[in-house]
């Protein structure tokens, strides 16, 4: 079995439906898949048929019904739901259709994934463009899901509360949205959470999220804040790359390969005169222990210019390990051991021939 490969189980596996369509969504409007998986994952927990009990909000990213108009009146005709789109007028500042039975197909389409992935995706660029005019950067992934929950304006809104007067109660500033959403404006005790607190729980879900389709992120407008591409050699950096661990690895997710395989790896540490005065052989092999030092001995002027050159310099490597008996004879006697064995004396077989042949 090789070391990487795939279990049977994941090759057979079918795709998700759901999944696959937020992912067909995200192609066509060029939004993130993994920000419209994540958004909802939180909204729905990928039920399409989903349902709030203090809104009207329904579907895989629960829309409420007038989003949900406004998203099919704009986007309908590019998705081939122009019939929809032109059963959709305006009355005294609400979107409205006329026919029940239509407003009602209309308003079922919420719980189509397919069609559901779509307007997220559209919204969520509706926004993101709304957003960066009004702060005057890109907003990020948890800001973009402000913009879902509370529209483009309220999240600008909150967005701005709570670096300018954190501690205010959100709930003062969305009343509709806090009585919707208790879990979010309000804490277990009943508590209302400030700006501050809110722009957190909304954001928290997000974090590390991709924000376009394609592998390069737009760059935020004037180098503020935002999501930006990591780059290669910072991911893989020590310490910061999790993914990337070295089969030597005895330090977790902090290290490619652990010191003692990295000073066998390199030289030396030390400033470059000191590391460029090194001899090949103290550069890439391991000092000699005291046995290896007695098994050969050295002349007097080897020992002193070894003790001199020991002082001056210090290898950081591991010992390795005794060397076999074998490697520490000295020359003479490891060939005359080899030539006493090649002059063994042969078998006599004479008496057994004769033996055999008198038979």
């Amino acid at each position: 079995m090789f070391l990487f490969s795939t279990p049977q189980s994941r090759e057979t596996q079918p795709a998700n439906p759901v999944v696959s369509a937020i992912r067909d969504g995200a192609a066509k409007t060029g939004a993130g898949f993994d920000y419209l998986l994540k958004t909802a994952q939180r909204e729905s927990s990928l039920e399409p048929d989903a349902k709030a009990k203090t809104s009207s909000a329904t579907g895989l990213f629960q829309f409420i019904e007038q989003t949900w108009l406004s998203m099919v009146k704009q986007e309908g005709p590019k998705q081939g739901l122009s019939s929809y789109a032109d059963a959709i007028t305006e009355s005294g500042g609400r979107l409205t259709v006329a026919d029940p039975a239509a407003r009602e197909k209309i308003l079922e389409l919420r719980k189509d994934p397919q069609v559901a992935a779509v307007m997220a995706g559209a919204l969520t660029q509706k926004n993101r463009d709304q957003l960066a005019g009004a702060l005057g950067r890109q907003p990020q992934a948890g800001e973009l899901y402000m913009a879902h929950v509370l529209g483009a304006r309220g999240a600008s809104d909150l967005i701005k509360t709570a670096a300018s007067d954190p501690t205010r109660a959100a709930a003062k500033d969305f009343p509709e949205a806090a009585a919707a959403n208790r879990s979010i404006f309000f804490d277990k005790t009943g508590r209302a959470r400030s700006a501050q607190e809110v722009y957190g729980v909304l954001a928290a879900s997000h974090a590390n999220t991709q924000l376009a389709a394609s592998a390069t992120v737009t760059q935020n407008v004037a180098g503020q804040g935002g999501d930006k591409p990591a780059e290669i050699a910072a991911a893989l950096a020590p310490g910061r790359a999790k993914g990337l661990i070295g089969l030597f690895s005895t330090e977790g997710s902090r290290a490619p390969v652990s010191q003692a395989v990295a000073n066998l790896w390199s030289t030396p540490r030390g400033d470059a005169g000191r590391t460029a005065s090194l001899d090949p052989a103290d550069r890439f092999f391991p000092r000699q222990t005291k046995s290896d030092a007695t098994a050969v001995a050295p002349t007097a002027s080897d020992a002193a210019a070894a003790n001199a050159a020991a002082s001056t310099r210090a290898v950081q490597a591991p010992l390795p390990p005794s060397r076999p008996v074998e490697l520490t004879q000295p020359t003479g006697a490891v060939q005359e051991r080899s030539a006493g064995r090649s002059r063994r004396a042969p078998l006599d077989l004479s008496a057994f021939m004769i033996q055999r042949n008198g038979r």
